[in-house]
């Protein structure tokens, strides 16, 4: 499946609205730019309808539309992606540690599953979730953020730091590394190669590289499990981070000439990036 192919009326009509959170979108706008990936006006009606009978959309008086309560923590979360390296602190070698609750509800475990995930957590030796203890956030403030994302109420979370020595070689290599440097120089050379190609594109197709490539990139980082130098080199994710930066600039440029939405922001992807 290409990233084109991926792309729904749901995903563009919630990344459009995430992107302009100090305005509303008015449904005219959302089939305006719902039109450019060839989907039906009913369409993007029926996925403004579903978000916001799911709390991820709200209305306003006027009947545009800005992100609900049960997405904010999530739109909050995927913005740090601008933060890059700033994100992470020197790692000293102990690691943050969840255990769920047991006989979950299979909503509010799919809940904890997706923010566990968000936050760079893998499943380790004997269902222990496990992500260095290397975030700039205090503890306390990484709870609260898990408990923003979905994390059940009754999971608890810990510092863990005596392992032996095989022990910590088999956590330690829970997290895909070679497959994230891989993303990581895929992602680079898409950004290069759009930066080069944009500004000789019509503007409509300019809209619509700039929401997939962009979007995927920006998915990228804001699920990055943020590994410390010690477990994967940061190089990769770094020279990310700044071609993102520029192309998030482009993109703003690029989606600022769209003539009823002149303070639209780079869209952030066709599928959710969080």
């Amino acid at each position: 499946m290409s990233m084109a192919e991926s792309v729904t009326a749901r995903g563009v009509v919630l990344n459009l609205v995430r992107v302009s959170p100090r305005r509303a979108i008015a449904v005219r706008q959302l089939i305006e730019v719902g039109a450019l990936f060839g989907f039906a006006a009913g369409a993007v009606r029926v996925a403004v309808a579903r978000l916001t009978a799911q709390g991820l959309l709200e209305s306003d008086e006027r009947g545009s539309y800005r992100l609900g309560p049960a997405a904010r923590s999530v739109g909050e979360h995927v913005e740090q992606w601008r933060r890059g390296e700033a994100r992470m602190r020197a790692w000293g070698g102990g690691f943050l540690a969840v255990i769920l609750p047991p006989k979950p509800q299979r909503r509010a475990r799919r809940a904890s599953l997706r923010a566990l995930a968000r936050m760079g957590f893998a499943e380790g030796p004997g269902g222990l979730w496990l992500r260095p203890d290397n975030l700039r956030v205090p503890f306390d403030a990484s709870r609260a953020r898990l408990q923003d994302l979905g994390l059940e109420a009754e999971a608890e979370l810990f510092v863990a730091d005596r392992f032996s020595a095989g022990q910590r070689a088999q956590i330690e290599g829970l997290w895909p590394v070679t497959q994230l440097q891989k993303v990581y120089a895929r992602n680079v050379r898409a950004l290069e190669r759009s930066l080069a190609r944009l500004p000789s594109m019509p503007h409509d197709q300019a809209l619509v590289q700039s929401f997939l490539l962009g979007g995927e990139a920006i998915r990228v980082l804001a699920r990055d499990p943020l590994l410390p130098p010690q477990i994967m080199p940061c190089e990769g994710r770094a020279e990310l981070t700044a071609r993102m930066l520029r192309y998030d600039e482009v993109g703003h440029e690029i989606w600022r000439r769209l003539p009823a939405e002149p303070e639209l922001k780079l869209l952030r992807g066709g599928r959710r990036a969080g």
